[in-house]
């Protein structure tokens, strides 16, 4: 993180414009900022102060972080809600700040520039808008997590613009993870939560159980301990909270494919025809995290930036603030697995036949390698063992006790079928969390995963598409080519380091 260190402190509904705005001035080719109202035509709910201090009706921002320029159909999407309480406070600062210490670490930070050149991220901090002004739990009388078209009256869903929003943007997208950010317990918890799956395990847990355990796992340790709240807790709502019927977290997940969706028909103009979904933009892994006992906690344990990205709960400095960044971090990270070889600088770019040398990958977007292997492929010469020889089998967590796994060496040794003037072209290639779609998963009475983000690293033949954007599964995840030249054959036993 960057060399000054800065207080969090909380953002007023006008201060989050402002900085969002700042953002898409400072940023121009990472960042797209805009509401829903001018996007989708939506009304606005209240009337709220603005970044200018001016009386205006409440608009509901929404921040895009993607490279422009890199940015595609498959790019996988990750949603961020800040607040859908208006009162429970600590979710739209720390979705602004996540967006403001991502995009100010892009031009410096490999992992950063990863995130932001890979991965499309969408975040309304506020989608209660005039609930987060006023400080008001509903939106003008009406609870925005109760009103989602999900297990509820067809007549009662639908009726905030928070909700509205938040539709709009999931029918617009194929959103693979998502977090909705709460106050007033202490946990990160997945589906199922409805009334429809309630209240025994058997009736509770959903297909993709298995992985959404990995998941929260790992993301419980990285964000970490504090203030005498200890760890996150973790689980399905409906074992650890309670069910709710509209809530945003089975809808998210469940509308596309599961028995529980609702078309709303609300008092208010907004057409029942946008409660009508497709069958891939509502297969989300979608958390509840309950930041704090306090919907408000004290300003005091806001914390600093100072550490903000090192596993939680031992440093000065740490607060509900970073680990609620480093939520959203490991997050948008897990949302598609990734392997690079980081000590390219130090290989040769010319070996003899037989010669060995060490290749040093990183990976990540995941929760475990199951396998890896060096590719080799000398074109129109050889492939596999003739190209060259490598050793990896693999069987490693990438997140342990709350730390990245860093870099894992593997050694090739080059075909000595290869002669003076071909080319090597090598690459690492990962297989990972084969286990969340397994036969023998816990939860396989309940039927195949469901989810993209469990398909889409499990299942060669899936495939989902919403307008122009799409999934496609695969299971081996590959790094960039390095590409060695052979010069000649190798006479003596030497190291190649």
């Amino acid at each position: 993180s960057s060399s000054s260190v800065k207080d969090y402190k909380y953002l007023s509904y006008s201060d989050i414009i402002g900085r969002l705005l700042e953002l898409e001035v400072e940023y121009p080719q990472l960042v797209e900022v805009y509401t829903t109202q001018e996007r989708y035509g939506l009304k606005s709910a209240g009337t709220c102060v603005d970044q200018t201090g001016k009386s205006d009706a409440c608009k509901v921002y929404v921040i895009r972080l993607a490279n422009k320029q890199t940015y595609g159909p498959s790019t996988p999407e990750v949603f961020l809600s800040g607040t859908l309480h208006g009162n429970e406070r600590v979710g739209p600062t720390a979705t602004t700040e996540f967006a403001t210490l991502l995009l100010s670490m892009y031009a410096t930070d490999r992992w950063a520039r990863r995130m932001l050149d890979t991965r499309a991220i969408t975040i309304i901090p506020s989608a209660n808008a005039i609930g987060y002004h006023d400080n008001t739990r509903e939106e003008l009388g009406v609870d925005p997590n109760r009103d989602f078209a999900w297990d509820q009256r067809p007549g009662e869903c639908m009726q905030t613009i928070a909700a509205q929003s938040i539709n709009e943007e999931w029918r617009a997208h194929i959103f693979q993870l998502s977090v909705t950010f709460h106050g007033g317990d202490h946990m990160i918890s997945y589906p199922w939560g409805d009334n429809l799956h309630c209240c025994s395990p058997d009736k509770y847990t959903s297909p993709d159980a298995t992985a959404m355990k990995a998941l929260t796992d790992a993301m419980q340790a990285y964000v970490g301990r504090f203030d005498g709240d200890g760890l996150y807790k973790t689980g399905e709502l409906n074992k650890i909270i309670y069910p709710v019927a509209g809530g945003m977290e089975d809808w998210a997940y469940g509308g596309s494919w599961a028995t529980g969706g609702v078309t709303c028909q609300p008092r208010y103009a907004y057409p029942a025809s946008r409660t009508l979904y497709n069958n891939s933009t509502h297969r989300a892994i979608n958390l509840l995290v309950e930041t704090a006992m306090a919907k408000e906690p004290k300003s005091s344990t806001l914390g600093t930036s100072k550490d903000v990205l090192s596993a939680g709960g031992a440093h000065v400095g740490d607060g509900h603030i970073p680990r609620n960044i480093r939520l959203c971090w490991i997050l948008t990270d897990m949302v598609q697995p990734w392997v690079e070889i980081v000590n390219l600088d130090a290989l040769p770019t010319q070996l003899s036949a037989g010669a060995e040398v060490q290749l040093d990958w990183e990976a990540g977007g995941a929760v475990k390698v199951d396998e890896a292997q060096i590719r080799c492929v000398a074109p129109g010469k050889a492939t596999g063992a003739d190209a060259c020889l490598s050793s990896s089998s693999f069987n490693h967590l990438l997140w342990e006790g709350g730390e990245r796994a860093g870099a894992f060496t593997s050694k090739l040794t080059v075909g000595t079928a290869l002669a003076a003037g071909d080319v090597l072209a090598v690459r690492v290639r990962i297989k990972v969390d084969q286990g969340w779609g397994s036969d023998a998963r816990v939860e396989a009475k309940h039927g195949p995963p469901q989810s993209h983000f469990v398909r889409a690293r499990t299942d060669v033949s899936y495939r989902a598409v919403n307008d122009d954007q799409v999934i496609t599964g695969e299971v081996w995840w590959e790094s960039e080519e390095v590409t060695i030249k052979v010069v000649g054959r190798r006479m003596s036993p030497y190291k190649v380091k």
